[in-house]
């Protein structure tokens, strides 16, 4: 019986982390590039995810940013990019595991170019994979797009349309609650264990 409290007292006490989203706001990169960009090569961790540029792999100008010294396309803030027009990008957690993606924000990379769509393709570790598309608003700012498949994923790729690309910051992600209740379970059962002994 009081292996059921302590379980279910440890379920509780995950909900509050369950709930709460994640911000990957690339926000702890180094955005101090010369000529208004930064070139991060062919990927980029932050806040816990990597992020891959796939068609040009071992390109040192592979993902860049704009900085603040390119002021016409720098949204001040971080944000990145698949630096070629064909480039595409997939995002994983470092250390691997499942998530949500709830949210983006983006922008053409030249802030106000044409409407373009953004294809994600979310995949499970049972190897399904979802499809999402969003058409970007042209604008000069950057905005967020709701996602509503990006669930369960272990990786995200981003394809942008070949005329074009665009550039993402602010992604709001959950931890995939299955982990974190299998988490609270062993620690619930290390627990009961233990004071048993």
């Amino acid at each position: 019986m009081k292996s059921l409290t302590l379980l279910a007292t440890m379920t509780a006490l995950c909900a509050p982390i369950i709930a709460s989203a994640q911000l990957v706001d690339f926000e702890d990169l180094n955005n101090n590039g010369t000529g208004g960009f930064t070139l991060y090569g062919d990927n980029v961790t932050s806040r816990g995810f990597k992020f891959t540029e796939t068609v040009h792999p071992g390109d040192p100008q592979a993902i860049a940013s704009w900085t603040s010294g390119f002021p016409g396309f720098y949204t001040g803030t971080v944000a990145i990019f698949a630096n070629y027009f064909d480039g595409s990008m997939t995002m994983t957690k470092v250390g691997g595991g499942a998530f949500d993606v709830l949210s983006i924000d983006m922008a053409d990379v030249f802030l106000g170019g044409p409407n373009q769509t953004v294809t994600f393709v979310g995949r499970r570790a049972d190897n399904t994979q979802v499809t999402e598309s969003v058409r970007l608003n042209p604008s000069n700012v950057l905005k967020t797009y709701s996602l509503s498949l990006m669930t369960n994923i272990v990786s995200m790729d981003f394809q942008d349309d070949p005329s074009n690309t665009f550039q993402f910051d602010n992604i709001n992600i959950v931890p995939e609650p299955a982990t974190l209740i299998g988490a609270a379970v062993g620690l619930a059962a290390f627990l009961s264990r233990k004071r048993k002994a």
